[in-house]
C-alpha cells in the first residue's frame, strides 16, 4: 500500500510539473491578513544600504513583517552590508544571494519564498516613506482589494502628512492610466501574495518589472490608488536605473505594450487599439528625437494608427521596435536579462 502510495505521489507530482500547474502557498491564513513580506531587489547598490534600512526602521505602523533581500549578483558587498545592519530591522531578514538574473527574475524568486499575505516591493536604492505600507494596508482592508498603489518621488517630500486622498480605480480605469503611461513603479506597490502570482507577477525577460507588472495586475481586477508619496528615490539617482538609459527603457515600454496585447488578445477593443496606437506614437516621437528622422516609415504606421487598427497591428508594433534597436526589433544580446541568457526566463511566475 505504501509502495502504491509513493508511485501514485510521484506520478502526480510529475504530471503536476510537465503541465506547470504548480502549487503555491498563498498565505491566506486568517492570522496573516496584517503580515507584510518586503521584497528588495538590489545589485551592486552598498552605498544605498544603510538608508535603506533606516527608511524600513522608522516606517512606522504595527503590521507584523519580515525582509527578503534578492542580492542579485552584486559584486561591492551589498550582502555584507545588509548582515551587518540586519538586527536593526523590526523583523526577520533572509538573505539570498547568486549570479546576476534580473530583478525581475529576482522578485519573481522572492515572492515565492514569501510567507506574508502582502508582499511590499521596493527597489534596492529606494526608501519608503513614514507609515507608507500601514496607509496602503488600511485601504485595502477599507476597500476591500487586493492591490494598492501611491505615488514615488525624488524630492524632499512631507512624508509625514497624515492626510488619505485616494481612489479606487477600475479594472479600465488602471490599464487606460498605465497604457498610456507608466508614472509609478513597483516600490509603490503592495499586492497580495496570491493576487501577484495569479497575475503572473513580472516578466523576466523585461529589466525593468515596472509597467508589464502595472498591466498585469490592472488586468485581473480593481485596485486603491494613494494620492501619497510612499518611496522615494535617492537624490543622487543611481546611474544603474533603466530610465538612464534611454533607448532600453523606451525600448521595454513599447514592449510592455505588445506583451499586454499579446497575453490579453480578448480585452476591449478600445484598450488594445489604446495600446497599438501608443506604442506608435513612443516609437515615432523617440524616432525623432533620438535618431532625428522626422520624414519616415514610422511617421506613416503612426498617422495610419490614428485611422485604423489592422488585424495585424501587433506585428506594425513590434516592427517600430526597431526605431530603438537601429537594427531588428528582436532584444540586442546587451539588453537581455541574464535570466534570459542563461535561458531560464519565464513570461508568467507561475512557469
Amino acid at each position: 500500500v505504501k509502495f502504491l502510495f509513493k508511485k501514485v505521489l510521484l506520478l502526480s507530482i510529475i504530471k503536476s510539473i510537465m503541465d506547470n500547474k504548480i502549487s503555491y502557498n498563498y498565505n491566506l491564513e486568517k492570522k496573516k491578513i496584517n503580515f507584510v513580506s518586503y521584497i528588495i531587489t538590489t545589485y551592486n547598490k552598498k552605498n544605498f544600504v544603510y538608508d535603506v534600512i533606516k527608511s524600513l526602521c522608522f516606517e512606522g505602523g504595527s503590521h507584523k513583517r519580515e525582509y527578503i533581500v534578492i542580492d542579485d549578483g552584486s559584486k561591492d558587498n551589498s550582502s555584507f552590508v545588509y548582515k551587518t545592519l540586519s538586527k536593526k530591522l523590526p523583523g526577520k531578514l533572509t538573505l539570498v544571494k547568486r549570479k546576476n538574473l534580473g530583478a525581475s527574475y529576482s522578485t519573481n524568486e522572492a515572492v515565492k519564498k514569501a510567507r506574508g499575505f502582502w508582499i511590499r516591493l521596493l527597489d534596492g536604492d529606494d526608501l519608503v516613506t513614514y507609515k507608507s505600507t500601514f496607509y496602503m494596508l488600511y485601504l485595502a482592508h477599507l476597500k476591500n482589494v487586493s492591490f494598492v498603489y501611491g505615488m514615488i518621488a525624488e524630492k524632499k517630500i512631507n512624508q509625514f502628512d497624515k492626510n488619505l486622498d485616494y481612489k479606487l480605480q477600475s479594472k479600465e480605469e488602471g490599464l487606460k492610466k498605465f497604457i498610456r503611461n507608466c508614472p509609478g513603479n513597483s516600490s509603490a506597490i503592495l499586492v497580495s501574495k496570491e493576487r501577484y502570482i495569479k497575475s503572473g507577477g513580472c516578466n523576466e525577460s523585461f529589466i525593468s518589472p515596472d509597467q508589464v507588472l502595472f498591466l498585469r495586475l490592472f488586468s485581473s481586477g480593481k485596485a486603491v490608488f494613494l494620492n501619497k508619496v510612499v518611496a522615494k528615490l535617492p537624490e543622487l539617482n543611481s546611474s544603474s536605473r533603466l530610465s538612464g538609459q534611454v533607448r532600453r527603457s523606451r525600448y521595454e515600454s513599447v514592449l510592455a505594450l505588445i506583451n499586454f496585447c499579446t497575453e490579453n488578445p480578448k480585452e476591449k477593443k478600445q484598450l488594445l487599439k489604446q495600446a497599438y496606437k501608443r506604442a506608435l506614437s513612443r516609437a515615432n516621437n523617440y524616432n525623432k528625437s533620438l535618431n532625428k528622422k522626422f520624414f519616415s516609415y514610422q511617421l506613416l504606421i503612426y498617422l495610419y494608427s490614428k485611422l485604423y487598427m489592422p488585424n495585424n497591428f501587433r506585428d506594425l508594433m513590434r516592427k517600430s521596435l526597431k526605431v530603438f534597436t537601429k537594427a531588428e526589433a528582436n532584444r540586442p544580446v546587451l539588453w537581455m536579462t541574464g535570466s534570459d541568457k542563461f535561458s531560464i526566463s519565464s513570461k508568467y511566475i507561475k512557469k
